[in-house]
Parts: C-alpha cells; structure tokens; sequence
C-alpha cells in the first residue's frame, strides 16, 4: 500500500458530514416512533439493514447527484455520504423497536398492578425508584393517553429517571465502541470479513453509477416498485389485486394451519414468502449461509414433530431458542478462542510491549482497554446500586456483552437479513439456569427495569459500529475522528426517541392508541414472568441446561468443521438465527436465493455473478424505496398503509 493511499485513509471526518448526520437522527427516530411504537405498522429496525436509513442514504445521493457535476466542491464526498449513513444507522439503533421500550418498561407493573395480581406486594415496591416513574398522576397519563407530556405533574417524575439511564446509555455506548474498536484490526485487516450487509450502503455511497449501468438492476427495481405499489394500493382499494409475496398474504402460503394430524401438526406456523429485500440480501451472503438458515429452520420445526410424536412436547421443550441462546454463546467464545493471540498482541501493546501500528484504529489499544473496562465496572456499578447483587450483574453483563460479540462477528462475517433473541436474554435465562432460590429476590426484581434493550437483539448498536467501521475503512475515513460522532449519534437517537415516545404515548395512551401493542408486549413478559418466579421459586431447569450446552457443543463443534474442512456444507450461524421469529417468515426466501445464487455461481462465470449482484442491490432497494415511501403517506395520513414485512 503506498503512501498516498494510506494517507487517504486516514482522512478526518468532515464536520459537514457530522452535522447533517446528527440533524438527521431526530427525524428519523419520529418517525420510528410512531410506525413502529404507536401505530406499528412498520418495523425497520427488526432487520439488520434499516430500511429507513437507506432511504434517507438514497435521497442523499439524489440530491448530491446534481451537485456532483455542476458544482462538484458543494457535493458530498463517498466518505461524507458514508458518515450520514453510519450516524442515522447508530441512531436508529438506539431509537429501534427493541430500545425504545424504556418508557413503558418504566410505567408497567405500576398502571397494571391489581390486588388480583398482587404485585404491588411481589415486586412493585421494591423497583429501583430511582429508575422508575412511580407518580400516579404521571403513570396514568402515559398509559390512558388524551393528556400532554407538557404540564408539570406529567414531566417531572421522569427528569430524575431518564438522567439516570441516560449515564447508563452513555456507558454502553462507550463499551459497544471499545467491543468493536478492539477488534477492528483483525476483522477488517487480517482475516478480511465481507460485511455483507453493508453492500449497497457502501455502493451507494462511492459508486452508485455501478448500478445505473446494470439492466438487471433497473430490472430488479422496477419490478419491485410495480408489485409494492399494486400491494400499497390494494390496502386502500380492495379492488385491486394483490400480488402475493408476504408469509401472510395468500391461505395457500400458510402451510402449517393447514397441517392439522398429529404429530405433523406440531410444525405450527409454517408459511411460504417472497420478500424481495430477503431475496436479495440471500443472494448477496455466501449461499452456505442461506442454505443453513433453512435448513436449520426446517430442522427445529422436526424436532417438535418428533417431540410431539413421543408425548413430550410441553413446557417449552425441546427449547430452541434456549438451543440458539448456546450457539450464540458457543460462536462469541469459539470467536474469542481463535483470536486468542491476537488478544495477547493487543495487550502486550497496551502495556507499551508491542509493535503494532495503531495509527488507524478507532483508539490506541490502552485507551481502548482501560475505557472498555471502566464502562463495563460502570455497568456493573449501575446495576449493583438498582439492586442487583454484585455477582449476578457481572454475569449478566458480561453474557449480555458476549451475546454482543456473537451477533457483531455474525453480522460482519456472514450477514443475515434479521436475527433475534426473543425471551432468552441474560435476564430471562439466568433463573432457568440457576434458579430463582440462587438469583435471589431482589436481583430478579431488579433484572427487570434492564429488559427494555435487550428485548429482542434485532437493532444491536454493536453489528452496526463494526460495520460503521468498514464503511469508514473503504471510504477512506479516519476511525478515530469517527468514534465520538458515533457515540453522539448513538445517545442522540436514544434521547429523542425516549422523547417521541413520551410525546405520543401521553396523546394516545400507550395501551391505547392504533395498536399499542409493542409498548404492552416489552414490558408485559418479563413482569408476568417475574410475578411467576416470585411466587412459586423455581428450580434450575435441566432441560434448559442441556439445551444450552448443546446448542454452545453443537454451535463450536460446526464452526470448528467449517474452519478446518473446505467440504463441510452448513455453517453453525444458520442454527442459532433459525429458531427466531423472524426466520419464521423468511426462511423460504432465504431457499430462493440460495437457490438462484447456486444456479447462478456453478454455471453463470463471474459477468453472471456480477449481474446478479446488481439484481440483489435493484431488490433490496425497490422494495426499501417504496415500503419507506408508504410508511411516509401513512405517517402523513395516519393511516395504516402496506407494509413490506412482515
């Protein structure tokens, strides 16, 4: 690599680029807001690539197009681009459907308590209380709706709270940024992982030309914004026909309701989709990747047939999220285990011992070091002081970190269309594993005011980071002068998404409004089941132990045959995805691009593959431009307009 081109590299984030970015957030987590919290219509941010984002990313490019060839020094750079892009990824994030849950985690078991439920008396009373609203006046206004955030009785009770999460928020972001800057190096620079969720961002960003010169592309395009405007349409105008390609759009596509012999019947939902944008990203992963993800699917929906047939299909048994809970567990730490030298060369140059160029990460590895481990004590010190014993916060925290890492190596190494983790975060699994009697009363009580972040895992702020990261390297940013934009970006998207839902909940009520029912479900489970767990203490579950450790066994014992053997045909990410709800509808998808891109890769030559590519990007972004476009009208209209997914 010569000079000029290292130097390019490392060109600093421009300050232009900065400010629109960050203008961008608020607006952008509105309208998260009231599509997915308030009117739930639309969920962006359930997919690894926001919809949402990209959007705001094309209109950018639009309007910087003109600029480009009559006043090229106005016109944003590819690295300026990539910059907004990176930012309003970072705070949606944060403003995503699985954090924006904080303010009715906060009002729940207080609105809901009864003396029929009794948890007043169970756990209400002892919630931190400096993390909570716990005001009357303030609860019911938020939860009936028909008053404004606006008057003194209603903001002030929260003032207090939200300055405390709000430290909280900071140090997270600190830590994601440390998780993902430590292995920047080695993801980017040494083993060179694809990222390859970040294609079209990256080509919309340096070289949007390479798709207005593929026929396929515009191809691609076209077609999707016919078959999304005639299904758009169709939602206003019965009498338009509707041309199926969602997992619910036909009875025919609904193949499990109409299994109805036992054991076959155990199957459950199982449906037929051709979402585009899964199609699409499909065919932009390594066809192992998809192949396992189906396959995978498929394979849980076999062992409750086979449950079902011997009788022992009940209490959740053969637990497969708690399986997916050990891949993910078993890929974070098989991740660790193969950086293990690595790691040891980053500490050596943290001590002064090393000779590794830093100039080009995010920080110096000391810096690095010492402010990953005061943000994770911090942490740790945040959840003592809410209640939870010493021990237990460490574990939580640093299985809730691992869980991070698995997703962040996922994410860069193969990308998927979504992954989640529902009900089987640190939280929800630690009483299964060691018992109600072991956790203690008060740190189960306290586990719950942390459930509001780790709801579901689908828009982890650390997947995007690493990917903030190759954007940045391919853009020829700086990553160091990229790290404090992105931990503003991030708080910033929390702050104004904490706002629109206080905002919009005290005029709609957050059980009431259009559906209210994300504000009801996150913070529903986890004080039903705390409520459960306090009243009838529960022992370690065996079954769930043994879920786990196999999923970790199995998850390990596959990547260590992908590793060493170039014939081994399934990849160990497709088992710990493939148990979630969003596989549930977009497995058949994933066939049909694992289908098209081995077709395409054994008989098609590189102009094929290369075709085929500029397909994926037209039906990613026809779908992407006109779901966002609808979203908008029904923002606009407030109506519930056609939504791309589910």
């Amino acid at each position: 690599m010569g000079g000029a081109e290292r130097q390019e590299q490392r060109r600093p984030v421009s300050l232009r680029a900065v400010l629109i970015g960050l203008l961008l957030i608020p607006p952008s987590a509105y309208w998260l807001a009231v599509v997915e919290m308030v009117r739930g219509y639309h969920y962006s941010t359930t997919l690894s690539l926001f919809f949402n984002v990209v959007f705001v990313l094309l209109v950018i490019v639009l309007l910087n197009a003109p600029l480009r060839r009559w006043a090229p020094r106005l016109a944003l750079s590819p690295g300026e681009l990539a910059t907004v892009y990176i930012l309003v990824s970072l705070g949606s994030t944060t403003a995503g459907v699985d954090w924006a849950g904080l303010t009715a985690v906060m009002t729940y078991p207080m609105y809901h308590a009864s003396p029929e439920n009794q948890w007043g008396e169970l756990f209400v009373q002892d919630l931190p209380s400096h993390l909570m609203v716990k005001d009357p006046t303030a609860v019911r206004g938020f939860w009936t709706g028909h008053d404004t955030l606006y008057l003194p009785e209603n903001y002030l009770p929260w003032i207090r709270p939200l300055l405390w999460w709000l430290v909280f928020v900071v140090l997270m972001g600190v830590l994601f940024l440390c998780i993902t800057s430590l292995l920047r190096r080695r993801w980017l620079e040494i083993e060179r992982l694809s990222y390859p969720i970040v294609q079209l961002p990256m080509v919309l960003s340096a070289s949007p030309e390479r798709l207005t010169r593929s026929r396929g592309f515009w191809a691609a395009l076209g077609l999707v914004l016919f078959i999304d405007l005639i299904n758009g349409l169709q939602v206003f105008w019965p009498v338009v026909p509707d041309i199926a390609v969602r997992s619910t759009a036909s009875e025919t596509f609904l193949i499990g309701s109409q299994i109805i012999d036992p054991p076959w019947n155990a199957v459950g939902f199982l449906s037929l989709a051709f979402y585009p944008f899964v199609i699409g990203i499909g065919m932009l992963i390594p066809a192992h990747l998809s192949f396992s993800c189906w396959f995978f699917y498929l394979l849980f929906k076999a062992q409750s047939v086979i449950c079902r047939h011997f009788g022992i299909l009940q209490n959740d048994f053969p637990h497969a999220r708690q399986q997916s809970l050990g891949a993910y567990l078993g890929l974070g730490a098989y991740s660790l285990w193969l950086g293990r030298r690595y790691l040891a060369g980053v500490f050596r140059q943290a001590v002064g011992r090393g000779d590794m160029d830093t100039e080009r990460e995010a920080m110096s590895y000391r810096a690095i070091l010492i402010l990953g481990a005061l943000s994770f004590a911090g942490i740790v010190v945040f959840a003592w002081h809410a209640g939870m014993a010493l021990w237990m916060a460490i574990t939580w925290f640093a299985m809730y970190g691992l869980l991070s890492l698995s997703m962040t190596r996922i994410r860069a190494e193969m990308g998927i269309p979504s992954h989640e983790m529902h009900y089987i975060g640190p939280g929800q699994i630690m009483p299964q594993l060691f018992g109600t009697r072991l956790c203690g009363r008060q740190s189960m009580i306290s586990t719950y005011a942390f459930y509001w972040f780790n709801y579901g895992q689908r828009c982890h702020p650390a997947p995007h980071l690493a990917e903030g990261h190759r954007l940045a390297e391919r853009t020829h940013v700086s990553a160091r002068s990229l790290s404090l934009p992105m931990v503003l970006a991030m708080v910033l998207g929390w702050v104004c998404c904490t706002w629109a839902t206080l905002h919009l909940f005290y005029q709609t009520g957050a059980g009431q409004g259009w559906t209210g029912h994300q504000a009801v479900w996150i913070p529903a489970h986890p004080a039903h089941e705390l409520a459960s767990n306090l009243l009838e203490p529960k022992a370690p579950r065996g079954t769930v132990i043994a879920a786990v450790l196999t999923g970790a066994a199995v998850a390990m014992i596959a990547l260590a045959g992908y590793t060493k053997l170039g014939w081994w045909p399934i990849h160990p990410i497709g088992y710990a995805v493939s148990s979630a709800w969003a596989m549930e509808h977009m497995w058949f998808a994933l066939f049909v691009a694992w289908a098209i891109k081995s077709i395409v890769t054994r008989y098609g030559g590189t102009p094929a593959q290369r075709s085929a590519t500029s397909v994926a990007m037209g039906l990613i972004l026809g779908d992407f431009l006109m779901g966002s476009i609808w979203s908008l009208y029904g923002l606009w209209k407030k109506v519930n307009p056609y939504s791309i997914f589910p």
